[in-house]
């Protein structure tokens, strides 16, 4: 039983090289093109008991039998070895492919479940609890930003103007209705320090002598009145109440046609806004029209962005260059991010949950942003 030293080497040489191309090619993407790799792989495993065991054994016999043809020797062990081989492992590779794909899908169902804030269809998406702020800055010119704000409206702090989705009636939500214009008539209001009951509708009362004798306004309106007791509470320098919905009797409310034109609008008045000896030179905007006007969340946000660029973009420079977005929900935010995260006037200037900034590769971020055409 004495080997050949040079068939013994072969068949090492044939088994690690084998086995390295086989891990190799395991490890890289499945669509990566490698199956030659695979069969070299399997060809060089397939020699190493074949030259072992016949170098051991000369006189040993094998027989095997692939699609029809029957082959003897150390040719049919060899063959058999690596058909069978080659072809378990494809079938194994293409279950672990699968697994992993099902892994995937399983996983971004979960999240879209829960950013959609799924609850077996009982009541509302719940609100976002913790505030955060995500900013995006203008490419050429990072004192222009959008930034998405997460949470309750009452909690932001330090914005000069709220922008307020209203109805054209200019008739404002009920205290404690779920609603932006609910929390600013009852933040703006002057309340019983005991029972926190309101004793003074100050904004909505302002807002019903803007209108006079007016009992409605055209879709896309704004009209500014003062903060009231959101001044102190928030820092706010004004309100701007912007026609964004508009009803139907026994229909209720759906989003206006023109929602470009109400957030240019919107801006607009926002640039008028002084107090406390100052100009206001930020804003925020919730998601016009997505909650009593039932309008779809992602393509509003598409268009309010892009309402919302040509202001910061305009020529003269804008006195509002920090417009903010308020997402309320998970599905707002997961809104704001794909629509701002695919602009490519914007660069995102903060760091994602796991601690990766989230800057991307882009063409021409250097460039001064291009004035976009009105729309």
């Amino acid at each position: 039983m004495n080997a050949e030293p040079v068939v013994l080497a072969m068949a090492v040489f044939s088994l690690v090289v084998g086995l390295g191309a086989h891990v190799w090619q395991w490890r890289v993407d499945d669509e990566s093109g490698s199956e030659r790799v695979h069969l070299i792989a399997w060809l060089l495993l397939a020699l190493f008991p074949v030259l072992l065991i016949f170098s051991f054994f000369p006189q040993s016999d094998f027989s095997a039998g692939v699609k029809g043809a029957t082959m003897t020797g150390a040719a049919g062990m060899f063959v058999f070895i690596w058909w069978y081989g080659s072809r378990s492992s494809r079938e194994a590779a293409v279950v672990d492919r699968l697994r992993r794909l099902l892994t995937a899908r399983t996983r971004e169902a979960d999240r879209l479940r829960a950013r959609l804030g799924a609850g077996g269809g009982q009541g509302p998406p719940a609100p976002i609890e913790e505030t955060r702020v995500l900013p995006y800055r203008l490419a050429g010119a990072p004192d222009r930003r959008i930034v998405v704000v997460t949470g309750d409206l009452s909690e932001v702090k330090g914005v000069d103007v709220w922008v307020n989705s209203e109805n054209t009636d200019m008739q404002m939500s009920r205290f404690h209705e779920r609603s932006v214009s609910a929390v600013i008539r009852y933040g703006g209001a002057r309340c019983d320090p005991v029972t926190g009951r309101v004793t003074e509708d100050l904004v909505a009362d302002e807002l019903r002598s803007r209108l006079g004798a007016h009992p409605s306004v055209e879709p896309g309106t704004a009209i500014v009145t003062g903060p009231h007791a959101l001044a102190e509470r928030n820092g706010v320098l004004g309100i701007v109440h912007a026609a964004a919905v508009h009803g139907t009797a026994g229909a209720g409310y759906r989003q206006v046609d023109n929602l470009a034109r109400c957030v240019r609008n919107a801006l607009a008045r926002a640039e008028e806004v002084t107090g406390d000896g100052r100009a206001a030179t930020s804003a925020i905007l919730p998601i016009f029209g997505t909650g009593a006007g039932g309008a779809e969340i992602e393509p509003t946000v598409r268009t309010m962005v892009h309402a919302v660029l040509g202001h910061l973009s305009g020529e003269p420079a804008p006195r509002v260059r920090d417009v903010r977005l308020l997402a309320y929900t998970e599905a707002e935010l997961a809104a704001c991010e794909k629509v701002l995260d695919a602009c490519e006037e914007l660069v995102p200037a903060f760091v994602r949950p796991g601690g990766k900034p989230a800057r991307r590769t882009r063409t021409g971020a250097g460039k001064p942003p291009k004035k976009r055409a009105e729309s």
